[in-house]
């Protein structure tokens, strides 16, 4: 009588297992068509140093390209992308980020996901900024300092891609900015706030070269996923870009009714958006859904919208 040998046995074993195996294995991050070019530079930024003559020195800011590896090589349009984490913590490797971006990519987009200085960086306190802190005392905002960096740097950043937009093969006038939670507050910044405001980080520090400081860092569409204007509630006017707003009404961290007041402050001054209130969303609603579409799904229809 012949026996089946063992090794045979083990592998139709492993062969019947595999699907499960499979299952269980995490997605890819990246689909075919996108590639990740990680830590590029930037900008810079000052943050404390004390053996310093100025008390400052400036450092690097980094940013992960995420890109299409199919379609045209030029005239691409672009998505700056700002992690969230309430300027105390968070980076560009977040994974829902990530993901968010790939989503993105997948679909033509060149993605920008940037860190930014944090409120352990000490940055400088520029006193003469000094937003009402009413609207903000609920929000367990660390320091205003961090704040206004995150400003800074998400304006770097954009003027970061236009004046280089020929090496990343983007278009210089489709360049959207796309911020969750603290980021969509600096993306609103960047976004509502005029040209030369927040430019640099005040104390008669001087803007780095690197910078880019006379390009223009108005993006062509802002997106404000569970984010808030409280520090820029004065900026909006009829020539601003339009703004998606995409918030969990449960949002037990930063109010809904924060999300209500960018789409009312939208209205009043005539700048189109598009508003999704998510029932039972809570903060970083990245899994939430609005009639059936993903945030990934509204937001390309938002930018085929408003930045064909």
């Amino acid at each position: 009588m012949n026996k089946t040998p063992i090794r045979s046995c083990c592998a139709a074993l492993l062969l019947a297992a595999l699907p499960a195996l499979l299952t269980g294995c995490p997605k890819p991050l990246f689909s075919e068509n996108v590639v990740r070019t990680s830590d590029l530079v930037y900008g810079a930024g000052y943050v404390k140093d004390n053996t310093t003559e100025l008390g400052y020195r400036l450092k690097d800011l980094h940013f992960d390209l995420v890109e299409p590896t199919d379609g045209p090589a030029t005239l691409r349009p672009a998505v700056l992308m700002i992690h969230g984490g309430t300027f105390l913590t968070g980076s560009k490797n977040d994974e829902n980020l990530v993901r968010a971006a790939n989503g993105l990519a997948t679909e033509g987009y060149v993605c920008f996901l940037i860190d930014y200085r944090l409120d352990g960086d000490n940055p400088p306190v520029e006193k003469s900024w000094q937003p009402d802190t009413e609207d903000t005392k609920d929000l367990n905002i660390p320091s205003l300092a961090a704040v206004r960096a995150a400003f800074v740097d998400a304006k770097t950043a954009m003027r970061h891609i236009r004046a280089n937009s020929s090496t990343y093969g983007i278009d210089p006038d489709r360049i959207a900015v796309w911020g969750e939670s603290a980021g969509a507050f600096a993306a609103l910044a960047a976004g509502l706030t005029e040209p030369g405001e927040f430019e640099d980080d005040g104390n008669d520090l001087p803007v780095p070269v690197e910078n880019n400081p006379y390009v223009n860092p108005k993006p062509s569409v802002i997106i404000d996923c569970w984010g808030s204007s409280v520090f820029t509630n004065d900026a909006f006017d009829a020539d601003d870009p339009p703004v998606m707003i995409f918030h969990g009404k449960n949002d037990k961290t930063i109010s809904y009714l924060l999300a209500l007041n960018v789409k009312s402050k939208c209205e009043a001054a005539g700048i189109p958006y598009r508003f999704y209130g998510i029932s039972g969303g809570g903060h970083g609603c990245w899994d939430c859904t609005y009639k059936g579409r993903t945030l990934t799904e509204l937001t390309l229809d938002f930018l085929a919208d408003f930045m064909p």
